[in-house]
């Protein structure tokens, strides 16, 4: 019993001694800080962690390191130092790809297995080396074989049960130039794994192990780092379907793989075609699959009304409120939403307390509702795909469209309101008595402009001039009465009241969008822009031709 325990604690030695260890979680964290700086391009924020996504798939991949390890001490499998050295070689040589797929040790390990028979013969000048070549030459290729048979089989049932959590989205082009949604799964599974060591204090029993032993008659332990890896890019399928869609196809693989190993058993012609099995057979799921999502259409696209979820930030409101990937917002705070400027604005309405309707995946309405925290995510935690080309806007620049777009708003509707001819008196039960007769409403409404005096201090704008002029051009007898009056005009006098009209109704029309900017904080080139806009409507005005100018022009 005292010889197993100090076993055990000379393989934990060896598994901090192992550069593997490191170099696996090096590569994970890299992967890590390239996906956390593409969701910040992508949506101003990250959606994990790095340190997440290293240590949440950490208890379940000791959890199938030690169901694995069982297996390779049943069966006695044995790998020399060479041979490790080896794998560790051609892992290095895929890590600049940055692919989880071509990082998990299946990959290496198979293409290990096929370059090792034909090795040249050890005559280097350096001796660790010549060491590791003849190692490789003396070790049985059939424990190599099932090692990795066994290792394809926990990284097919990794995917089907954790390769779908924690996927990355992601904004990208569709074939027809539009910005669409896509998930990223991409997981790094570390497991510690048992395995038969050529020196130690161990000896061979009848049954066991189950695979000669080049090492001699004793041996002991070695726990060996190894990572299994998955990447794939999903966007005509929810990540949960298309993920377990992949590992279904992985697992009909492993049936191939592994009856080629039990054939390599008892024939050893067979065994490099379980390597070949393992890396042709995993290029096709995923290129077949790539293929598939290349025909389909995005699920994650601008909708016509709702928007679709295309990711949660974890904690947030919405990942509180139960809000998931797909999921159609319909309404927030009873406002119907279609942009994440709308969005942003209902939120607004009521800043402590947020309800959504919300279409789940099974296209039944349904409610959702939270609290509002102060720090929370200025949209609760939901991910969307752009409103237009130009990407997802941050919080500040989401605030400031949701200002000039209210600034616009009134803006537009202050110069309508301006647009409307003035009227002494309520017209409507005229309007309704006239309805019937048009020619006698034109009479009066001609006879009423007759009334109006014209000085120098008239307050009509040009607008509306042109609205009664063009009028009047509809009626002969209207047209040469308002000919006769321009007449009696001065020149200098009208394009001054034009100048002063268009003063004051600019200056009102910047001071409110002035005290609109105020209220929200935002908006602070607006003052600039009605001061640029004044100055050049005066200039504008200062040159444009009078209306007997344009009447003499049109009739030559």
């Amino acid at each position: 019993m005292d010889m197993i325990g100090l076993e055990i604690l000379k393989s934990l030695g060896r598994f901090f001694l192992h550069p593997l260890t490191y170099v696996f979680v090096i590569a994970a964290f890299m992967l890590g800080f390239q996906r956390v700086k593409r969701e910040r391009k992508d949506f101003h924020t990250r959606v994990f962690d790095v340190i997440q996504q290293v240590t949440s798939p950490l208890v379940i991949a000791l959890i199938f390191g030690l169901a694995v390890s069982v297996v390779t001490l049943l069966l006695g499998i044995e790998i020399p130092v060479g041979m490790l050295a080896l794998i560790m070689a051609i892992w290095l040589i895929l890590l600049p790809f940055r692919n989880a797929r071509w990082l998990s040790i299946t990959v290496a390990g198979s293409l290990a297995l096929i370059i090792a028979p034909f090795l040249p013969e050890a005559g280097t000048n350096w001796s660790f080396l010549n060491q590791w070549i003849i190692d490789i030459q003396q070790m049985d290729l059939l424990n190599l074989a099932w090692l990795f048979t066994v290792l394809f089989v926990a990284e097919s049932l990794l995917i089907l049960a954790d390769g779908w959590k924690q996927t990355s989205p992601a904004i990208v082009k569709s074939k027809r130039g539009k910005m669409v949604g896509e998930h990223i799964a991409s997981r790094l599974w570390f497991l510690p794994i048992f395995l038969v060591f050529p020196v130690g204090e161990w000896s061979a029993v009848s049954w066991w192990p189950l695979f000669p032993l080049t090492s001699g008659e004793t041996f002991g332990l070695a726990l060996v780092p190894f990572v299994l890896g998955f990447q794939a890019k999903l966007h005509g399928e929810y990540p949960i379907d298309g993920v377990k869609k992949i590992g279904k196809h992985l697992v009909f693989v492993n049936m191939i793989v592994i009856t080629f190993a039990i054939a390599a058993y008892f024939y050893s012609l067979m065994i490099l075609f379980v390597p070949a099995a393992i890396l042709i057979g995993r290029e096709i799921v995923f290129l077949s699959y790539k293929l598939e999502e290349k025909k389909r259409t995005s699920l994650f696209n601008r909708q016509e009304s709702g928007m679709k979820i295309l990711g949660v930030l974890p904690h947030s409101t919405a990942h509180k409120m139960g809000l998931d990937i797909g999921e159609v917002i319909v309404k927030a705070n009873g406002r119907e939403v279609s942009s994440q400027r709308e969005f942003y604005d209902a939120l607004q309405q009521n800043s402590a307390y947020c309800k959504l309707e919300v279409l789940d995946l099974a296209g039944e309405l349904r409610f959702a509702q939270s609290s509002i925290f102060q720090g929370d995510h200025y949209q609760i935690g939901c991910l969307f795909v752009p409103d237009d080309e130009m990407g997802n806007l941050s919080y500040r620049g989401l605030r400031s469209s949701v200002v000039i777009h209210q600034d616009r708003s009134e803006v537009e509707k202050q110069q309508n309101e301006t647009k409307t001819p003035p009227t002494e008196e309520p017209m409507d039960a005229e309007i309704e008595h006239h309805d019937s007769d048009s020619d006698r409403f034109i009479d009066e409404a001609e006879q009423q402009t007759e009334e109006i005096p014209i000085d120098s201090n008239d307050k009509q704008t040009e607008e509306e001039k042109e609205i009664f002029t063009s009028e009047n051009h509809e009626e002969s007898a209207a047209t040469e009465d308002s000919e006769d009056r321009k007449q009696e005009l001065e020149p200098e006098d009208e394009v001054v009241s034009e100048e002063s009209d268009d003063n004051k109704k600019v200056s009102q029309l910047e001071k409110g969008a002035y005290e609109m900017g105020q209220a929200y904080g935002q908006a602070s080139g607006l003052a600039n822009f009605y001061d640029e806009f004044r100055q050049t409507k005066t200039k504008r005005n200062k040159w444009a031709p009078t209306l007997d100018e344009d009447d003499q022009s049109s009739k030559k």
